[in-house]
C-alpha cells in the first residue's frame, strides 16, 4: 500500500469539527434534544399536505387505469433530495391552473370510455349513478357522508338540467378530481380530539400507510380495516405492510433513487458522452435490480450492497464488459472483485461521475453526505479551484491531489473525511467502466484505510462493508422515515422512533421488510402533536 493512507474515523471526525471552517453536523436534525436516557421522544405536528406530482399520477392511474392522460405538475421543493415534503406541498396561484387543466383533460378522456368510468355506456344517464357509486369514495380514500353524496348528485343534476348529460358527467368527474378530499392528505385526527397528542383516524392511517409503502392510495383491504376501525392496532398495520410488500417496488425504487441522489443520471450521462439509450438502460437496470432483490426476494441491506447479479440488455452488459445470454432484459453476472450492489452499478456511478478529475470528491461526498447523513458546508470565502491550485501543480495525480487536500489545514478538515471513500471508487471511470490506469497513463491507486470499516483496495469491498456500518444504517433509517412521512423526524442515534426502528432492523438481519414493519408499528407513526 502507498505511504500516507487516507483515513476516516472518530479521531478524524473530531479533528474536522475543530478545524473545518464549514460545518460537519451530527446526523440528526429532529426537533428537541437528547433526553437523559440518550434518546428523546417526539411527535411532529398534525398536518394537511398536497399529493405530490408522482402521487397524483399514481392516484389517477389507480382510479382510471394506466392509459389515463397525465398532467404536467411542478414538484415542490425537496429536502435532502427527497421530493414528498409535507410543509412544501401546497396549491397556490402559481399552480392552480395546472390542477384545473389536468382535471379537465382527465374528465374529458374518461367521459368517452366505459372501462374508465366502470359503466356500461358513458352516453347513458345511468352512467352517472355508476360513477357516483365508486369514484368519490375511491378518490377520497374513505366512505362518503350522506351530505357529500347528495352534494355531488345535486351538482350532476344541475349541470344536466342546464346543459346535457355529457357535460354534467365531465363536470362531475372534474369536481371530484378538484376536491380537496382528493388532492390533499390529512393527518389531523378525529374532530374535537383532546390533549396534546392525537391519534389519526383509521382512514388517515390507511392513506398514510398505503402511500408510505406502495406510493399510491389504499386498496380495498386497507379501506375495509379502516371502515372497521382496526388500524390503530399495530398487529393489523404490520399485517398490511407484509401483504403490501409485494407491490412496494415503486416506493423502494424511488427511495433509493432519491436518497442516493441519482436524479443527475441523465445530465451526467450527457456530460461524459454516453448514448442516451444506454443511460436509459442504466435506469432500467437499477429499477429491475431493486424490484427483484428488495421486493421479489425480500432482500436485506446487505443484499442491496453486495449482490453481483444484475439485469441488463446486451448493450449495457457490453458496457460492463460482461457476458449476456441473448436478447432483451436478462439476468447477468458481474465480476465480484469489481462490482457489488447498487453503489457499483452504472446508475450510481454515472450520476456521480464527471469529466476530469473530480470523481473523488463527487463520489466521496455523495456517500459521506447523502448515504451517511453528514453535512459539510465549505467556507463562504474560499475559491475552491484557486485553493486547489495552490496545493498541487497541474501535473499532480488524483492520489496526490487527495493527499494534498487532506494535509491542508482548511481543506483537510472536510476532505480527509470523504476523500478516502471517493478514492477507492477511482477504479470506475466517469462513464462507470472499470479502469486500472487513467487516460494520462498514471496508475489508479485505490488502497485506503477507513476507520471503523477497515483496509480496502477495491470499491466492491467498501460497498459490501457499508451494510454493516452503523452510520450508513442509521442514515438509511432516518432518510427512509423522512421519505415515508414527508418530514425529518430526526436521527436513529438520538430520536426514539427511528432508534427503535433501527434496533428492530438490526435484530432482524437488516431485512428491508422488517424495517418497514418497525417504522409502521411504532406509536409515532399514527400520533400527531396538536
Amino acid at each position: 500500500m502507498r505511504t500516507g493512507l487516507l483515513r476516516l474515523g472518530v479521531v478524524s471526525l473530531l479533528t474536522g469539527l475543530i478545524a473545518c471552517e464549514g460545518t460537519i453536523m451530527d446526523p440528526g436534525g429532529g426537533p428537541g434534544g437528547p433526553g437523559p436516557g440518550g434518546t428523546f421522544d417526539t411527535r411532529f405536528d398534525a398536518r394537511v399536505w398536497l399529493l405530490s406530482p408522482g402521487h397524483y399520477e399514481s392516484e389517477v392511474q389507480r382510479l382510471f387505469g394506466d392509459e389515463v392522460p397525465l398532467p404536467r405538475l411542478a414538484g415542490s421543493a425537496p429536502e435532502r433530495h427527497l421530493t414528498d415534503i409535507a410543509r412544501n406541498a401546497t396549491i397556490d396561484t402559481g399552480n392552480i391552473n395546472d390542477f384545473h387543466q389536468g382535471a379537465t383533460t382527465i374528465a374529458d378522456w374518461a367521459a368517452e370510455r366505459a372501462d374508465a368510468l366502470r359503466c356500461a355506456d358513458p352516453a347513458a344517464p345511468a352512467c352517472a349513478d355508476a360513477v357516483l357509486g365508486w369514484l368519490p369514495q375511491e378518490a377520497f380514500r374513505r366512505s362518503l357522508s350522506g351530505d357529500e353524496r347528495a352534494a355531488l348528485r345535486d351538482l350532476y343534476d344541475e349541470l344536466a338540467g342546464e346543459y346535457d348529460h355529457d357535460h354534467a358527467l365531465r363536470g362531475l368527474v372534474r369536481a371530484i378530481l378538484m376536491s380537496p378530499q382528493f388532492l390533499y392528505r390529512t393527518e389531523l385526527g378525529p374532530p374535537g380530539g383532546g390533549g396534546d397528542v392525537v391519534q389519526l383516524t383509521h382512514h388517515e392511517i390507511a392513506t398514510l400507510l398505503a402511500f408510505a409503502v406502495t406510493d399510491r392510495g389504499p386498496d380495498a383491504e386497507l379501506l375495509a380495516d379502516a371502515d372497521a376501525g382496526r388500524l390503530r392496532n399495530p398487529d393489523v398495520r404490520e399485517a398490511h405492510v407484509r401483504r403490501l410488500m409485494s407491490v412496494s417496488a415503486p416506493m423502494w425504487q424511488r427511495f433509493f433513487w432519491e436518497w442516493l441522489h441519482m436524479a443527475t443520471l441523465q445530465s451526467q450521462g450527457e456530460e461524459v458522452g454516453l448514448d442516451p439509450a444506454l443511460v436509459q438502460q442504466m435506469r432500467e437496470e437499477y429499477e429491475t435490480f431493486v424490484a427483484q432483490v428488495v421486493v421479489e426476494e425480500r432482500g436485506t441491506l446487505e443484499d442491496v450492497l453486495s449482490e453481483t447479479r444484475t439485469w441488463t440488455r446486451p448493450e449495457l452488459a457490453a458496457h460492463y464488459g460482461a457476458a449476456h445470454p441473448g436478447e432483451g432484459l436478462q439476468e447477468i453476472a458481474l465480476d465480484p472483485t469489481e462490482r457489488a450492489g447498487l453503489l457499483t452499478q452504472m446508475a450510481w456511478l454515472v450520476s456521480h461521475g464527471k469529466r476530469g478529475r473530480a470523481n473523488v470528491v463527487r463520489r466521496g461526498m455523495g456517500l459521506f453526505i447523502d448515504a451517511m447523513c453528514f453535512n459539510v458546508t465549505p467556507p463562504d470565502d474560499i475559491d475552491l479551484e484557486e485553493a486547489l491550485a495552490e496545493l498541487v501543480g497541474p501535473e499532480a495525480t488524483v492520489a496526490e491531489i487527495a493527499d494534498a487536500r487532506s494535509a491542508d489545514a482548511t481543506c483537510g478538515a472536510c476532505h480527509r473525511l470523504s476523500d478516502p471513500i471517493g478514492l477507492v471508487f477511482e477504479n470506475f471511470a466517469s462513464d462507470g467502466t472499470w479502469q486500472t490506469t487513467y487516460a494520462d497513463g498514471n496508475p489508479v491507486i485505490t488502497d485506503v484505510v477507513i476507520d471503523d470499516l477497515g483496509a480496502f483496495e477495491r470499491p466492491a469491498e467498501v460497498a459490501r462493508a457499508m451494510a454493516g456500518d452503523l452510520r450508513f444504517q442509521r442514515c438509511m433509517v432516518q432518510r427512509l422515515t423522512h421519505f415515508m412521512m414527508g418530514v425529518d423526524v430526526g436521527s436513529a442515534e438520538s430520536v426514539t422512533w427511528p432508534h427503535e426502528s433501527h434496533a428492530h432492523f438490526v435484530d432482524q438481519g437488516l431485512s428491508l421488510e422488517e424495517l418497514l414493519v418497525g417504522i409502521v408499528r411504532h406509536p409515532a407513526f399514527i400520533e400527531r402533536s396538536l
